[in-house]
C-alpha cells in the first residue's frame, strides 16, 4: 500500500470510518456488529490504515484497546473531517431543496396589464417553491425579446407569436385582442362617431407598428397613412391621446390606461386583431429553474387575493 501523500482517497475514507467506529465502541469486538464484518477484516483494515499513514494508531492486546498519541491526533482529525463532510452534504441537499439563481424574463409591454397573462400569480407560486431565486424583468418588442433569448441574454420571453424560429421552443398561452383606437377629440370621432362607412380613411394619420401586411390579410387596403412610428404601447397611447393619430392597441391594456375614458374603439367588428401570446425559451435542454417557471405559467393557478377595501 502506498504511503499517505496528503490526498484522501475513497479507500482512505472507508478505512478512517472503520477506525472511528472502532474508537467509538472501544475495541474491535464491540465494533464488529455495527461494521458488519468479521474481526480479521477489521484488524486488516486498521493495519492497512496504519501502513497508509505510516504510524501506529492503537495498541490491542491483553490490556485491551488503547489509542496511541498519534492515534488520538488522527481520531481528532477524523472528527473534523467527517463533520466537514456532513456539513457539505447538508449544504448540497439544501441547494437541491432551495436552489438559488436568477431568472431573466422579457415580455411585450402590453402584457403587463393583461389579466390573462398571469405573470403576477406565477411569480407568487414560483417564489413559494423557489424562495432564493431572483428576477430581472424587462419589456421590449417581440423581435428584440426573441433575439435576446436566442443570444442567451434572456432566459424566458413572453411574445406575440408572429412566426416560429427553429432555435426557439414555443408554448402557446392564449390570444390577446387588439383594436383600432382614436380619442374622443379626433376628427374621425367628432365628425363621424367612429363610423367608417363612406369615409375617406386615407386622410387620417396613424401611429405605431407597421400593420400593412396584417390589414392586407384581412382584405383591408390603402386605409391609413402611417406618419409616426412607435415601438411600445405606452408611446402609441400617448400619440392617440394627442387627438391627431389613430393607433392599434391591446384591449386589456387600454382598459387600465389613465386616459382610457378618452379612447374609443373604431369599427371593432372590422379592425379586430387577435395575437397569439407564447412563452419562448432556447431550444434544447432547458435549465430546471427556467423549466419550472414555464410550466407554472401554463398550469392553472389560484387567483390573486383581492385588494383590501379601504375605509
Amino acid at each position: 500500500m502506498k504511503g499517505f501523500t496528503g490526498r484522501v482517497s475513497d479507500n482512505d475514507l472507508r478505512l478512517l470510518r472503520t477506525f472511528c467506529t472502532v474508537v467509538h465502541h472501544g475495541g474491535f469486538v464491540a465494533a464488529e456488529s455495527e461494521l458488519q464484518v468479521g474481526l480479521p477484516s477489521i484488524s486488516r483494515y486498521i493495519k492497512d490504515l496504519e501502513v497508509r499513514l505510516g504510524m501506529r494508531l492503537c495498541d490491542r492486546g491483553r490490556r485491551g484497546f488503547m489509542l496511541t498519541a498519534e492515534g488520538r491526533q488522527v481520531h481528532d482529525a477524523c472528527q473534523t473531517l467527517f463533520a466537514n463532510l456532513s456539513d457539505f452534504e447538508n449544504r448540497v441537499r439544501g441547494i437541491h431543496a432551495n436552489p438559488a439563481g436568477a431568472l431573466r424574463i422579457g415580455l411585450v409591454d402590453s402584457l403587463v396589464a393583461d389579466p390573462q397573462c398571469r405573470l403576477s400569480e406565477t411569480i407568487q407560486v414560483y417564489k413559494r417553491d423557489y424562495p432564493n431565486v431572483t428576477f430581472h424583468i424587462t419589456t421590449d418588442t417581440s423581435n428584440i425579446i426573441e433575439q435576446k433569448v436566442l443570444e442567451g441574454e434572456l432566459d424566458i420571453g413572453l411574445v406575440f407569436e408572429r412566426r416560429r424560429i427553429d432555435q426557439l421552443s414555443y408554448r402557446r398561452m392564449y390570444e390577446e385582442v387588439s383594436l383600432l383606437y382614436c380619442s374622443i377629440g379626433h376628427p374621425l370621432w367628432v365628425e363621424h362617431g367612429g363610423k367608417v362607412a363612406d369615409v375617406d380613411l386615407t386622410q387620417y394619420e396613424m401611429a405605431g407598428y407597421p400593420m400593412a401586411q396584417l390589414m392586407e390579410k384581412m382584405g383591408i387596403k390603402g386605409l391609413f397613412t402611417r406618419t409616426a412610428t412607435a415601438d411600445h404601447m405606452e408611446t402609441i397611447a400617448m400619440m392617440v391621446n394627442s387627438d391627431i393619430y389613430l393607433g392599434i392597441l391591446a384591449e386589456p391594456y387600454v382598459n387600465v390606461l389613465w386616459c382610457r375614458e378618452r379612447f374609443r374603439a373604431i369599427a371593432p367588428e372590422t379592425f379586430r386583431f387577435s395575437s397569439l401570446i407564447s412563452t419562448i425559451v432556447r431550444a434544447g435542454a432547458t435549465p430546471p429553474l427556467v423549466q419550472a417557471f414555464v410550466e407554472r405559467m401554463a398550469d392553472p393557478l389560484p387567483p390573486m387575493p383581492p385588494m383590501p377595501t379601504q375605509v
